[in-house]
């Protein structure tokens, strides 16, 4: 029920000591104007939710009636009512949203957009967010000042235009501005990237050089991978056997692109340092099971949530604070709380990523023992076939 819905996720994500990270995701529905009536599109909203996530998921859908084109909105809980389990925001999760809406509105008659019209549409947004929010991401990480965070941005070939409390980036060859905090959220505010820039320290000193990046991710990753996932029962033998399997290896696409660092450059580097953490990650604690990593994961958000609360109300004094050596002693304490902090929620985060890998890893599996079970079905028919073929 709407008046209820806010608390009923709310009370999923204590349920299963999740109430950190990613709270929602959202999604949009949209419908080509006077085609279609708004009983006609909330109707579909609803099968939609109801068939993409009405067994694990509880999502809120709204009819929107305030512009030519109506259309849906979709908010569905991160944590599943289930299992617990995080929802893994894929492009193939994207695709198959797609997929059921075209169905859908088939079913009623209506139009689709053609395959090039998604793939381009596609191509031009998703894709240029995705390498956007990943180079803001990694431009807070590697700074110590937000003159610095402008900087790493400009190197990355983004034109910043800040003002007026707002920060907005592009990059050729797109001609419109996007202002970060209403594609991406709150969390990219002027203010909260000022916070995460105070909060986080630098692992490496900043390099415009893409060969060290390149050179630390693969090395960092080749240096653990095989020492690590030896145990042939544990969850990191799954994940390397998986890798061996689809050939992931991004060294070839590193060093295709080491002209000069770009967004797509960092992208690949990201992907890397995931791969590494994640080896490193459960070799340092020896974690094997999927049961150890949950058990992990809980005791990592009751160490960080007494913390980030104690965090939160320095925050509150700061903006209280009248002289700028009250506010300089508020933020060495807030300093020295993010550095207790910052390796828990490095765990929790790497803990979601494991499990939501193993799934889409187990998912693969199935899918693949169920092809084999079919063709050998199949050849079985065909060798009864012909069987019966010789005997008469």
């Amino acid at each position: 029920m709407p008046d209820t819905s806010y608390q009923e996720m709310i009370n999923v994500k204590k349920q299963f000591f999740k109430t950190d990270g990613i709270q929602c995701f959202h999604a949009v529905q949209s419908f080509v104007k006077g085609e279609i009536t708004p009983e006609q599109v909330h109707e579909i909203g609803m099968k939609l939710a109801k068939e993409l996530w009405g067994d694990k998921f509880q999502v809120v859908v709204t009819t929107h009636l305030n512009t030519d084109n109506l259309h849906n909105h979709f908010v569905l809980n991160s944590v599943s009512f289930l299992d617990g389990k995080r929802f893994s925001n894929t492009k193939k999760d994207y695709a198959i949203m797609r997929k059921t809406s075209d169905r859908l509105c088939e079913e009623y008659g209506l139009n689709v957009l053609s395959q090039e019209e998604k793939y381009n549409k596609y191509a031009t947004s998703s894709l240029y967010k995705e390498l956007m929010k990943d180079s803001i991401d990694y431009a807070i990480v590697n700074t110590q000042n937000y003159n610095e965070f402008i900087n790493i941005l400009q190197d990355l070939g983004y034109v910043v235009t800040d003002k007026n409390n707002t920060l907005s980036i592009r990059r050729d060859p797109y001609k419109r501005n996007t202002r970060i905090e209403r594609q991406f959220g709150n969390k990219y505010s002027k203010e909260n990237i000022y916070k995460r820039i105070l909060e986080t320290q630098p692992l490496y000193t900043y390099s415009s050089n893409p060969m060290i990046l390149i050179t630390r991710a693969y090395e960092n990753y080749n240096k653990q991978k095989e020492r690590h996932y030896q145990n042939k029962g544990s969850i990191g033998y799954l994940i390397y056997q998986y890798e061996k399997l689809f050939g992931i290896n991004t060294e070839s696409s590193l060093k295709s692109n080491i002209t000069k660092i770009t967004p797509e450059l960092i992208a690949e580097i990201k992907k890397m340092d995931e791969y590494f953490n994640q080896a490193k990650f459960l070799a340092r604690y020896n974690i094997n099971t999927e049961q150890e990593l949950l058990d992990f994961e809980k005791s990592a958000y009751e160490r960080a949530n007494p913390l980030k609360s104690k965090r939160e109300n320095l925050w509150k004094k700061h903006k209280r604070a009248k002289t700028n050596e009250e506010k300089q002693a508020i933020e060495n304490e807030i300093i020295e709380i993010s550095k207790q902090i910052t390796p828990l929620a490095e765990e929790i985060r790497l803990c979601n990523n494991i499990v939501q890998r193993v799934d889409k890893i187990r998912q693969v599996q199935l899918h693949e023992q169920i092809e084999q079970e079919k063709e050998q079905f199949e050849k079985e028919q065909e060798k009864n076939k012909k069987d019966r073929n010789k005997a008469r």
